[in-house]
């Protein structure tokens, strides 16, 4: 089995403010951070810290070239497919309040000019059984998505941003959707976490659910299968890229061989070690051995929260 993650690259500028600006209102950061982010290399980045071989296919422009460089000295990752085109690499402008909560805005820039000869490029050397990794970052995805269920792939979505165009993309070949309540009250139209779940399940019946609420924990569905996962209370410094080290540590666990209800808790104590640090996935997703020892001490239990959140009508 190999894995790709064929996705966003970015360039994140982070500003600390007191809290996220409103509308018509001016206010001054505390200071300025960049960081190498994008889902795309978020998820590359937490599969590898979790021990997983990955492939990082994506594009990004001249002015991404020294990031590029970096990535190559510091990550194990292989990123041999990652292109360089003409333009601007994406970049995405997060507010960071002073609970660690976020606000982000992102430009598509070279992730947005993708296209079908790439993804075949890409994809030739992937076969039945390999898993590729997607987000909505990137263009050409319904061809991508295509592509690869015909070679009988494994393929695991993140549909955010959830856009007018992906809800209008056959999404029924998807294996595995990861999705918060956000996205999912926008592809269901419904607001009830249960309501939300009931929907999903009928619209794709053949998919399997990671559906995560924040601090309200985690949902995993397959079919009648149905499990809980409560979160755990940390100091909170910085929550950008929590989701992406979510699903990439849920992922890893389950793609090592372990129950979906083990790797909720992998996921779960991955992320909260996350959003204890600056910056997205390359500064803050843990290696498998930390999340493990977090994982075992006694401390660090999610008693605060012991039940999940009432689901009506699931």
């Amino acid at each position: 089995m190999k894995i790709l993650v064929l996705g966003s690259i970015n360039i994140d500028y982070n500003y600390y403010v007191g809290h996220i600006t409103t509308p018509k209102e001016t206010q001054g950061a505390s200071h300025m951070e960049v960081f190498p982010g994008g889902k795309g290399l978020n998820q590359a980045v937490t599969l590898a810290r979790a021990g997983l071989e990955v492939q990082l296919a994506g594009q990004i422009g001249s002015d991404g070239q020294e990031m590029l460089d970096k990535l190559k000295e510091q990550l194990c990752i292989d990123i041999s497919p990652v292109r360089v085109v003409e333009g601007r690499t994406g970049h995405a402008i997060i507010q960071v309040d002073e609970i660690g909560q976020n606000a982000i805005m992102i430009y598509g820039g070279a992730n947005r000019t993708i296209d079908k000869a790439y993804i075949d490029d890409v994809l030739a050397q992937y076969g039945e059984g390999d898993v590729l990794v997607l987000q909505n970052e990137i263009s050409c995805l319904q061809y991508a998505i295509d592509a690869a269920y015909e070679k009988k792939m494994f393929i695991v979505l993140n549909p955010s941003p959830c856009t007018r165009e992906l809800l209008r993309s056959d999404l029924t070949k998807i294996s595995m959707f990861c999705l918060n309540e956000i996205e999912g009250r926008s592809m269901t139209s419904y607001v009830q976490p249960g309501d939300i779940l009931i929907r999903l399940a009928e619209m794709y019946p053949n998919s399997q659910f990671l559906f995560t609420l924040g601090s309200q924990g985690a949902f995993y569905k397959n079919g009648t299968r149905q499990m809980y996962q409560a979160s755990l209370k940390v100091p909170v410094v910085d929550s950008t890229a929590a989701g992406d080290v979510f699903e990439g540590y849920f992922l890893a666990a389950y793609l090592y061989g372990k129950d979906p209800e083990v790797a909720l808790k992998y996921a779960t104590y991955a992320s909260a070690l996350s959003v204890t640090k600056r910056g997205a996935a390359y500064f803050s997703a843990p290696t498998m051995d930390k999340v493990e020892e977090y994982l075992m001490d006694p401390k660090h239990r999610p008693d605060f929260n012991p039940a999940p959140p009432v689901l009506e009508n699931a």
